[in-house]
């Protein structure tokens, strides 16, 4: 049997409760993309509705240039808000956040008294390290979504637990051609574009949602329609948001792109799978220096087929990350 390629100029295939439904309506990726947008700003400002009274909280930060006590509001100030209360430095390099000893995106609102630390890569780089190829999967997403022509529907499939051994960042991606042999002219142009990206000086932002919600905004991918359900906890699902672009993982994230440095788009490999292709791609965060040879050293290692998630059934391949 042929597995076919439904097209946005076509009749789309609708995925509901993992069953497939025909519907006539006409979707493109520019059009789902501004629906799921909608409906996370829709979220997030309802969300933020149900808070209808200030209740201010104890924040002790641990850290430089000196320990401090902060009074912050509950549910509405971020790790990002208590940097901007304490010194610019902070807010320029803190990459995340840690509440209570639990990693926390710069951008999430704090839920209650806590002990704050704020991190970046020259502190706590074994910890970033995981954190960044997750966000950089995220935004090599955003960049294949953007890269193809109307008349390819992209199917963003996934990316597998951050593996900084591998030497490559991946996203599994069915992009709706068959054979395709990517030139090195295409794969400079996406490189291209994830440092445009990165330069644009983007937050991350992060928001939990209902599962009922994230399978209406992801209705027209049918890998995120599987996933949705066994990422799901206590029937919450995860999002990010960079730009008008909203994914599922598990998180944390970079606080902003302007944290990643030099990046370069090293392959594109065809894969025995559904998902069709793993994009591959090395980036060196911002913070940190690496000479021109040796991060030319990276890129080559990184051209090779990345097998992270590939080898055993038994590894974890969702774009839910550790």
């Amino acid at each position: 049997m042929i597995k076919m390629k439904w097209l946005p100029k076509h009749n789309t295939i609708l995925y509901l409760c993992g069953k497939r439904y025909f519907s006539t309506v006409k979707v493109t990726n520019e059009s789902i993309r501004k629906m799921k947008n909608d409906m996370f700003s829709e979220e997030k400002t309802r969300q933020q509705s149900l808070i209808t009274r200030i209740e201010k909280i104890e924040v002790k930060y641990r850290g430089v240039p000196s320990d401090c006590t902060l009074i912050m509001n509950k549910n509405m100030s971020t790790p990002y808000n208590c940097a901007m209360h304490m010194h610019e430095m902070l807010c320029q390099r803190s990459v995340l956040a840690e509440v209570n000893g639990q990693l926390w995106d710069m951008h999430r609102p704090i839920t209650g008294e806590c002990e704050l630390k704020l991190l970046n890569f020259h502190t706590a780089p074994s910890v970033l390290n995981k954190v960044f190829w997750r966000s950089c999967s995220f935004l090599l997403g955003l960049v294949i979504e953007r890269a193809f022509k109307d008349e390819y529907f992209i199917d963003l499939h996934s990316w597998p637990k951050p593996n900084v051994k591998s030497g490559s960042y991946v996203y599994d991606v069915d992009v709706g051609i068959l054979n395709w042999t990517p030139t090195a002219e295409e794969l400079k142009t996406l490189t291209t574009m994830l440092c445009k990206v990165a330069n644009e000086d983007n937050n991350f932002e992060m928001l939990d949602v209902s599962e009922s919600l994230a399978m209406k905004m992801f209705q027209y991918n049918r890998f995120k329609m599987q996933q949705i359900p066994q990422l799901a906890k206590e029937g919450s699902v995860r999002l990010y948001r960079v730009k008008d672009h909203v994914d599922i993982s598990y998180g944390p994230m970079i606080a902003n792109t302007k944290f990643v440095g030099t990046t370069q788009v090293t392959a594109i490999h065809r894969l025995d799978t559904e998902s069709g292709y793993r994009f591959q791609a090395v980036s060196i965060p911002k913070q940190l220096t690496l000479n021109s040879f040796a991060f030319s050293v990276l890129v080559d290692r990184a051209k090779k087929l990345n097998e992270t998630g590939l080898a055993s059934d038994s590894d974890e391949k969702s774009s839910a990350t550790a």
